[in-house]
């Protein structure tokens, strides 16, 4: 598998004498050196390029054929403890299963996280186009890993928004409200020509109404809205970091994560259809698919942001341990949502599955499944185009295993999501594994 999270090299002479300018002043290394361009390979290259280069050198006669009963001879660097080995969080049959469930719905653009629900482990990251690491920018492939770009997330936010206003105390999720498919101010309307009708709070998340979700937004100061949406850990990088590692450096996993973004400046949200467009995922909202998964997690644990790992240690090759990477957590410096509000947002994900938008899509999955799926329309970006969302869990009841976002880019504005598809068609998979083995398998 050729996978973004792992990344590539390629031969960059500006940036290897940018890193290693003494390296190369010295000798030990030379502008045709490969160098760390994406995933871990970039952000653990200072670590995992090694000590010195390899040779397999082959004593040949004059016309280069290899002379008999001499052989190969390996020359290179005799330190027994290089090269190091990187142990990550992947989960090879998490993997191909989110893999197998993208190509069965045809998916050609987008992304998929999942993580443990427990830890925030990294076990599977999807990213489409693909991309073959030895020939990077070839046609119909795209080196960028779309798992870390922040998109509008459409819907998804609403579950921000509900937070926020069940924290401000503006709504609870029996409050009643009339949707008649119109808003009545900033031309924005409800998805459901007509309109919902009278619907509780709880139900307009469960059936994504944007009326209910716009009157809630003006409800709210716009810096709460930022506030809630920074304590689920959204309008930042989340990525396991450290300001000093073993080296003592600072260290991010992942360093092409961006942070998303939630308003554009610091006033934009005063206007009233820039709140109102927020409060439904739209306008400045900017989420990556990580960011998705690890707010379902933080969901999972009572509002405890956590920091997703994809690595865990690095070793020596004689197996002893130069570091290691620990579980982290991501706290806001804005505090945490409450337990009991963590609480009702994962009731109303429950609804979203039993009676709300992905009701058809979900209901015959043999897991209880949970979460909140997402439409965001890509305007003057690409008119008539959609991104299509669903991020929750599973199983709903008991002990939740698995955290999963599913990104389905450059969609045909007007046709069924298919996210929640590909979400159930993975949990599915997901769930023939546990069934398979019981025992979580090791990673590498």
């Amino acid at each position: 598998m050729a996978l973004h999270a792992i990344g590539y090299t390629a031969q960059d002479p500006a940036r290897l004498a940018k890193l290693y300018g003494k390296e190369l002043a010295s000798g030990k290394a030379s502008t045709t050196d490969r160098v760390g361009e994406a995933g871990l390979e970039l952000s653990l290259d200072r670590l995992i390029r090694g000590i010195g280069s390899t040779y397999a050198v082959a004593t040949t006669d004059g016309a280069r054929r290899p002379l008999a009963g001499i052989g190969m001879r390996i020359s290179g660097p005799a330190n027994p403890h290089y090269p190091l080995q990187v142990r990550t969080t992947i989960d090879t049959d998490v993997q191909l299963a989110a893999e197998a469930a993208m190509k069965k719905h045809g998916i050609k653009e987008g992304a998929v996280v999942v993580l443990d629900a427990d830890r925030a482990d990294i076990l599977g990251m999807v990213s489409l186009p693909a991309f073959d690491p030895s020939h990077i920018g070839i046609a119909g492939t795209e080196a960028r890993n779309h798992a870390l770009i922040a998109v509008p997330p459409g819907s998804v936010f609403k579950t921000v928004t509900l937070a926020a206003a069940l924290e401000a105390g503006v709504t609870t999720l029996d409050e009643t409200f009339r949707c008649t498919g119109t808003y009545g101010r900033y031309g924005l309307n409800c998805w459901l020509h007509g309109g919902h009708g009278v619907l509780t709070v709880k139900e307009a998340y469960a059936e994504s109404c944007n009326v209910v979700f716009a009157a809630l937004a003006e409800r709210l100061d716009p810096a709460l809205l930022a506030e809630t949406a920074d304590k689920l850990g959204l309008g930042r990088q989340i990525g396991w970091q450290t300001g000093a590692f073993v080296d003592g450096k600072p260290l991010r996993l992942l360093e092409e994560e961006q942070p998303g973004a939630i308003f554009a400046t610091p006033m934009a949200g005063k206007d009233g259809g820039v709140r109102t467009g927020t409060g439904i995922g739209q306008r400045d909202v900017r989420v990556t698919p990580l960011q998705a998964a690890n707010l379902v997690v933080t969901l999972l644990h009572g509002g405890r942001v956590q920091s997703p790992r994809i690595a865990t240690e690095i070793r020596y090759a004689d197996g002893g341990l130069l570091a290691s990477m620990p579980a982290r957590g991501a706290p806001s410096e804005f505090g945490s949502i409450k337990p009991a509000t963590a609480a009702a947002l994962r009731e109303a994900m429950r609804a979203v599955v039993t009676e709300g938008t992905a009701e058809q899509a979900l209901e015959s999955n043999e897991w209880p499944l949970a979460g909140k799926s997402g439409t965001a329309e890509l305007a003057g970006k690409r008119p008539a185009m959609n991104d299509q969302w669903f991020a929750g869990y599973g199983p709903a009841k008991g002990r939740p295993r698995y955290a999963v976002a599913v990104l389905l880019e450059n969609r045909t504005a007007g046709v069924r999501n298919a996210a929640p598809a590909v979400f159930g068609d993975l949990m599915d998979a997901l769930r023939q594994l546990e069934r398979t083995d019981p025992v979580p398998p090791a990673r590498s």
